[in-house]
């Protein structure tokens, strides 16, 4: 899905009414919300029961995480992305709203990171989530997406529905380009703080779906967290994976009738529009390829 290739999500570093207020300790831990080792316990043998949302930024993450942890206020780069909590306020305009924590960028760029880099330097810095998904065979699955008729006012989509592969793949190539060189180049300043995912690992299998979310966990929270919650949240998130046939917050859209569009591609249809994509044209078909080499994916062959 068109929606799934890049999403950048923001979680700025405390939560402006934390979701533990008013919890005691004891219930706090009741809950399998802290790491309760005995590094982390203080003299008197309690356990600490700060936030990690308390600690730094977080970029693209999980809503299944946030409504674990109960978060109620969100907001949105330019107006655009999917919800990212499903209680509170999250149609919120970030740059009016600088004190919310968590964000979504759904059309980040090169600048993006350097500049969130440098404005939560001295509040905690950030940690994030970024997914890879090999170029070429974006464009493809893009077109037989819109070629459906999904997303009918996601402006990618216009005209596709009309369009055969042999007309469609190259126009969709041109419109996908700006998309897919805004990835390579968040992936190019992209670490130490972000985790790169693979769009391929986590919808082609469960257990590389399980082991991917595993890793998020490990890489955003560390030992701040409880192994309880760790399990919790990946039983939570097991809702996305493509592989258990169930309809997760991935597929739940605005419009009823993109409900009704099949969100899958087939081989079949996959295949054929393969076949074309030799008509792209040559220099950005030439940058296509370059890509996706620099992001470690096997060539593909163009016929």
């Amino acid at each position: 899905m068109t929606k799934c290739l890049l999403r950048v999500a923001l979680l700025a570093a405390s939560v402006a009414a934390s979701p533990w207020e008013g919890l005691t300790e004891a219930q706090c831990d009741g809950q399998g919300l802290f790491q309760t080792s005995a590094r982390g316990r203080s003299k008197s043998g309690r356990s600490p029961t700060s936030s990690p949302l308390d600690k730094r930024v977080y970029v693209n993450t999980m809503r299944w995480i946030w409504d674990l942890l109960d978060a109620r206020e969100a907001c949105r780069y330019d107006g655009y992305g999917v919800d990212l909590i499903s209680h509170g306020f999250w149609e919120q305009d970030c740059p009016e709203h600088p004190d919310v924590k968590i964000r979504f960028n759904n059309h980040a760029n090169q600048t993006f990171l350097p500049a969130l880099r440098a404005d939560t330097a001295s509040s905690g810095g950030f940690k994030g989530v970024m997914t890879l998904r090999d170029p070429l065979e974006m464009v493809i699955s893009s077109y037989c997406y819109h070629h459906r008729g999904a997303e009918p006012k996601n402006p990618i989509s216009v005209g596709m529905v009309e369009l055969g592969p042999k007309e469609g793949v190259p126009e969709m190539a041109k419109r996908m380009a700006p998309i897919i060189r805004d990835m390579f180049e968040v992936f190019q300043v992209a670490k130490p703080e972000v985790y790169v995912s693979h769009f391929e690992r986590m919808t082609g299998s469960s257990s590389g779906f399980n082991q991917t979310v595993k890793e998020i966990l490990d890489f955003l929270f560390g030992d701040e967290v409880s192994d309880h919650f760790k399990r919790r949240a990946l039983d939570a998130a097991a809702h996305e994976d493509l592989n258990r046939g169930e309809d997760g917050f991935s597929f739940s859209f605005h419009s009823e009738a993109d409900n009704q569009v099949n969100h899958t591609s087939d081989d079949q249809e996959l295949n054929e529009a393969r076949s074309y994509l030799s008509l792209v044209d040559q220099e950005l078909l030439e940058e296509l390829l370059h890509f996706q080499k620099a992001l470690g994916y096997p060539p593909t062959a163009v016929k």
